[in-house]
């Protein structure tokens, strides 16, 4: 076996050691079963035993920190491929199980392909703090017959913007940051296509698909004991909302909710649907309790869910990326750049791949809703292209 020089061989691990694949289920991230990776080690003074174990170590702290651990403790894996060996790993998840796939000896390096079953913990994560950016249409009136109680026509984008200002109030991360001025019907077909279009023109990570099911208005009849009373009007208010991660894929909520407030205004008066007196009357509130229920539903359903962006630019050592400082993006950070794509296997069920770049990628400078990174390890950026992806260590 050639010798290979200390210089040489530290060149090779930095570009080759952290090479991974990772596979994952095509139902969002939270609830991904299990990651295989793929690591690479050289063989140093023919010890293939050592080169194995950092191959494996490496291609598993890869795939744990991908999937949102962070490297700072001992656990010891004992199920025999790593026997009385220690690796620093923990995370919001656990290692289940751990399994040699393949190992492939070529020249004076190993190539060795594991399978982890990772579960998770618990829904406390360093995610959570990270701000998260919601693109959405005005939501969709299913009835529009129904907006003709109170000349209403323009419900949808009232409902819509007090959504966002909400959103925007009573949380400290998350934010609808794009409204297209249109209502969008998402045809079944075409959902997934249709959020990453709106995810990339808006630069956003998550889509909210929202419809408004129910306005009717019913009356009450004045009671028999008092028939001079008017009778006394109600309204609902139903409505199913998605959320979607528009870069990584996956439908993260899908919920419905639906409520009842007295409808205090004249059958035939003219209501101002974005006034304050229509927000502060009995059926303003009902929708607000709806609205402040739907956001909570949201923070728990994107409270782990990593910060995404995209490639944008490269130009020799420097690459554009899509998060900033708007995103909790900070200089000196570390993040993954990588890049996806759909496998189906031969009975129709689809998977996510990623394949992530090997090096440290460090922020030089951060902008508001851009960065610029460098791969500190060895500078090199060969394959990386514009609308591959960046996520957040």
């Amino acid at each position: 076996m050639r010798h290979i020089s200390k210089t040489t061989l530290a060149t090779l691990f930095n570009a080759l050691v952290a090479v991974v694949c990772l596979f994952a289920f095509f139902v969002g991230q939270a609830n991904a079963v299990w990651y295989e990776a793929t690591g690479q080690a050289a063989v140093l003074n023919g010890d293939k035993e050592q080169a194995k174990r950092e191959a494996t170590q490496e291609a598993l702290k890869q795939a744990m920190l991908f999937a949102g651990a962070s490297v700072h403790s001992v656990a010891k894996l004992t199920n025999g491929l790593l026997k009385n060996e220690e690796l620093t790993i923990s995370s919001t998840g656990e290692v289940e199980q751990l399994e040699l796939v393949s190992e492939t000896y070529n020249g004076d390096f190993v190539t060795v392909n594991i399978r982890a079953d990772i579960f998770p913990k618990g829904k406390v994560c360093k995610a959570q703090y990270d701000k998260k950016h919601f693109a959405t249409t005005l939501f969709r009136v299913k009835d529009r017959t129904q907006l003709t109680q109170g000349n209403i026509p323009n419900f949808d984008s009232s409902f819509t913007q007090r959504l966002a200002h909400a959103m925007r109030d009573k949380t400290e991360n998350l934010s609808i940051s794009y409204i297209a001025p249109t209502t969008t019907k998402f045809d079944s077909r075409f959902t997934e296509q249709n959020v990453r279009t709106l995810s990339a023109q808006s630069n956003t990570q998550y889509v909210l698909v929202g419809i408004i099911d129910d306005l009717s208005v019913t009356y009450e009849d004045g009671s028999f004991f008092a028939p001079w009373k008017d009778a006394t009007s109600y309204r609902a208010f139903a409505m199913s909302l998605q959320v979607y991660d528009g870069i990584n894929g996956g439908l993260l909520l899908t919920n419905s909710y639906q409520g009842l407030g007295q409808w205090t205004f004249d059958k035939f008066e003219d209501v101002d649907e974005n006034s304050a007196s229509f927000w502060k009357s009995q059926y303003g509130r009902a929708v607000d309790e709806i609205i402040e229920e739907a956001i909570d539903d949201i923070k728990e359903a994107t409270s782990c869910q990593p910060v995404t962006g995209r490639v944008i630019n490269v130009a020799r050592e420097n690459i554009s990326v899509s998060l900033g400082r708007d995103n909790g993006i900070s200089e000196n950070d570390e993040l993954f750049l990588y890049q996806s794509k759909e496998v189906i296997d031969n009975r129709g069920r689809k998977y996510l791949q990623y394949t992530l770049f090997p090096g440290r990628f460090v922020v030089s400078r951060a902008f508001g809703n851009s960065s610029l990174v460098k791969n500190e390890s060895t500078g090199i950026i060969a394959n990386i292209q514009e609308h591959d992806f960046v996520v957040k260590k």
